[in-house]
């Protein structure tokens, strides 16, 4: 980080305002069951207090009926081309009337029960070493919430700081040492609306990094791990903000009259893409880190109900790949080439294509298509030219994640 970065962020610091802003919420799966970010759960609440779960064998049952694909002119991805694909994909599936974590291998062998208790489990994102994995747990309609760091080679999974009243959008710091997420805290150090936390993966260091009672949310770390961003109400809208790693020296990045929200860091940390609706519509912006200048990624037409949303840049810091929603058209996956101003549009298996998630070689997409009541997982190439079911299962199977590249 430069010196007059840090001298800005030094300088500027900002006042509280009153007025609460909208939580940043991202598209819910069917049956407006929430993603990753948490939210109600048809368990009933559990008044103790268990221990970390063990991983299990989940118990004899009948099998679940296989999905059958939507029928669509899709070009099948060659076996040599899928066999050959790397890394883990880790998702939510509700084939048994519960959300549970599952993971496979992205060609679609080996894939496992990952959690197996009678409380909904959610899939945060993989170390960045790739060897776990974070685990929220709800236990009941309204929590706690639980926090898991969970080996994928079958060791114990350890607990991460307190039972929370709250929590959504977990992030780890690269160096894989941290956590990052939001919460309205513990029962011992409260948020008074939602703050930004931090907790250490031996679970030991629990720490409140923002304080201000309109609400901050939404963190995100930067690839070289000194700052976070998040979304803040403190300045009657909600806008983004940096901060150091340690939560101090705040600095506004946006300053616009309406709202941003959904910050995510390119792959070299030099750029920030996000969501705003300064214009009346919510479009993807891209911002040069910190203080540079913000353009649109699209030059699409402000209408209002035309909607881009789901960022998620290339490994390469190229493309961007996001979904588009059209009122009357079903929802789809666009790959953005930042070089060239292309957008390719992701046209596969008929219904609503969402949640796109990278290949670590930048080469393949993981999303869900959802067709009628079923959601099952696909795995495309970049340009939507071949696709498998990755998933095939009856049930809704969503919120896919990547493992990342290993490390040489």
């Amino acid at each position: 980080m430069s010196s007059r970065w840090l001298s800005t962020l030094g300088a500027c610091l900002f006042l509280a305002c009153s007025r609460e802003a909208p939580i940043p919420e991202k598209t819910p799966p069917p049956n407006e069951s929430p993603r990753s970010t948490i939210a109600e759960k048809p368990a009933p609440s559990s008044t103790s207090k268990p221990e970390a779960p063990k991983q299990t064998d989940s118990p004899e049952k009948k099998p679940p009926s296989p999905a059958v694909a939507p029928k669509s002119a899709v070009q099948e991805m060659p076996a040599d081309e899928r066999d050959k694909l790397p890394g883990f994909i880790s998702f939510i599936s509700e084939r048994d009337g519960q959300r549970e974590v599952y993971l496979v291998h992205a060609n679609g062998t080996k894939e496992k029960r990952f959690t197996d208790n009678k409380h909904a489990d959610y899939n945060g994102p993989f170390s960045p070493d790739g060897k776990a994995l974070i685990v929220i747990r709800v236990e009941g309609d309204e929590g706690p919430y639980k926090l898991f760091y969970w080996p994928l080679d079958g060791s114990e999974p350890k607990r991460l700081g307190p039972d929370l009243k709250r929590m959504r959008f977990p992030s780890f710091t690269p160096d894989g040492k941290f956590v990052v997420f939001e919460s309205t805290g513990s029962q011992e150090l409260s948020a008074h609306f939602c703050d930004i936390f931090r907790v250490d993966v031996g679970g030991k260091k629990f720490e409140q990094l923002t304080k201000n009672d309109e609400g901050n949310f939404d963190p995100i770390v930067s690839p070289r791990g000194d700052v976070i961003v998040h979304v803040s109400s403190r300045d009657r809208v909600a806008e983004l903000y940096a901060m150091k790693i340690d939560g101090q020296s705040p600095l506004r990045l946006t300053n616009t009259p309406r709202d941003e929200w959904a910050p995510k860091f390119s792959p070299d940390g030099a750029r920030l893409a996000f969501i705003s609706d300064r214009e009346g519509a919510e479009r993807i912006w891209i911002k040069e880190f910190p203080d540079g200048p913000e353009r649109r990624l699209t030059q699409r037409s402000p209408a209002a109900r035309t909607v881009e949303d789901k960022i998620a840049w290339a490994p390469s810091g190229k493309k961007i790949a996001y979904t588009l929603t059209i009122p009357d058209t079903p929802t789809r996956v666009v790959v953005f080439d930042l070089e060239t101003g292309k957008e390719t549009f992701i046209n596969g298996p008929s219904g609503q294509t969402n949640e796109p998630s990278w290949s670590p070689d930048g080469r393949h997409l993981a999303v869900t298509v959802m067709n009628g009541k079923e959601q099952q997982i696909w795995i495309t190439r970049e340009d939507g030219s071949a696709w498998f079911q990755l998933t095939k299962v009856s049930g809704n199977h969503w919120n896919p994640i990547w493992s990342p590249a290993k490390k040489k």
